[in-house]
């Protein structure tokens, strides 16, 4: 999507934001194509990135250096990717129907 368009007017089109989309992106779709319980070097990656966004974010926002969206789009994945880096375990919940089959 080009920067000129209104997706982002309330976002920053400079290199640095664009660069930091896709590294969380990358992190996103690592949490999605892994298995859980993730390796333990995968969750201290995932979540020292996470850690490392949300704090920078919440100082940008604080200090007014961030657009909306972009605090939306960082705070968002940083949240997201902090929970699963967080995860010790597997809880795999099933899921029963009206008439009690298992839809596992």
């Amino acid at each position: 999507m080009a920067p000129q368009s209104s997706a982002f007017w309330l976002a920053s089109g400079t290199t640095m934001y664009q660069h930091i989309r896709e590294v969380l992106m990358l992190v996103l779709i690592l949490q999605l194509v892994t298995q859980p319980p993730r390796h333990v070097w995968l969750r201290l990656l995932s979540g020292a990135i996470a850690g490392a966004v949300g704090v920078w974010s919440v100082e940008a926002i604080f200090a007014g250096n961030m657009l909306f969206l972009d605090s939306l789009c960082f705070m968002a994945a940083s949240l997201a990717i902090m929970v699963t880096a967080l995860e010790r375990k597997v809880h795999i919940l099933v899921a029963v129907s009206a008439n009690n089959k298992v839809l596992a």
